[in-house]
């Protein structure tokens, strides 16, 4: 199994790259922030993307990335350049975590919101946008219904062929079939799902290659970890810790938990 951390981005800046190092040297495998400017309970934030490109620059071993950055939050050019200096900056470490967005006054503030099938179709021409930025050797057009480019090219390309990996985030059943499509990976919310959910979840990903993580506090992931293996899980990450808490429970986890699943 692999193990990770998902920390917020309500978090400072100094906490974030702080606990990521924590993480690299007790011999974690990933760890992922969440990525939005507001949530219901907190207006502060740090940009993400910022945040791992520091992360990646001090740090030189673990997987990082999002959970998740929304698709329809930003025009896709923008984040395939953004993820692309990141996982250069990394040498090749980066996953981008793949959302529709959940969360109305973040995208009234600083976006634009859309219903939810809206949106869902917004996810999957942006995916298809960043896959033809990262894969493109020539200028191209592009024109959808939500998005459009003339004369596209992304240079340099990820480190990564043929692009960085994509961590779906949702157990909605549409998001689900996408992620059988474009997903090497899957990552719960926080603060997780109940173990039916995760076994829908489980069941819709079964033998189409998608790697299901679960996530949890240090106690629930030790009392919950053999259900979550007999289910297929692959992996698995401390969350809902506060900054001040977590390098403590991600020793016990290396200790206690981590040598028996390796």
């Amino acid at each position: 199994m692999d193990f990770g951390v998902v920390m917020q981005s309500s978090w400072s800046a100094e906490e974030l790259i702080s606990t990521a190092e924590v993480a690299e040297r007790e011999g974690f495998d990933f760890l992922c922030i969440s990525d939005h400017y507001l949530m219901p309970f907190s207006n502060s934030s740090v940009d993400t993307w910022t945040v791992l490109a520091a992360i990646a620059a001090r740090t030189e071993r673990i997987r990082i990335g999002t959970c998740v950055t929304p698709i329809p939050f930003r025009p896709p050019q923008l984040l395939a350049k953004t993820v692309t200096t990141v996982d250069r900056i990394s040498n090749g470490r980066v996953n981008l975590g793949v959302g529709a967005g959940w969360y109305r006054p973040e995208f009234d503030a600083y976006s634009r919101w859309s219903d939810d099938r809206t949106r869902v179709s917004m996810t999957i021409e942006g995916i298809e946008l960043l896959n033809r930025l990262w894969s493109s050797a020539e200028p191209f057009d592009f024109a959808g219904k939500h998005f459009s480019a003339k004369g596209a090219i992304l240079e340099p390309k990820p480190v990564q062929k043929p692009h960085p990996p994509l961590w779906f985030g949702t157990n909605g059943k549409y998001m689900l079939k996408m992620a059988r499509r474009y997903a090497s990976g899957w990552v719960p919310p926080v603060p997780g799902l109940p173990m039916d959910e995760y076994r829908k979840v489980a069941s819709a990903l079964e033998g189409s290659g998608v790697k299901v993580k679960f996530n949890g506090t240090l106690e629930q992931i030790r009392e919950n970890i053999e259900a979550f293996a007999e289910l297929g899980c692959d992996g698995g990450a401390l969350s809902m810790i506060p900054p001040s808490d977590l390098p403590d429970a991600m020793k016990k986890l290396a200790e206690e938990v981590i040598p028996s699943y390796r």
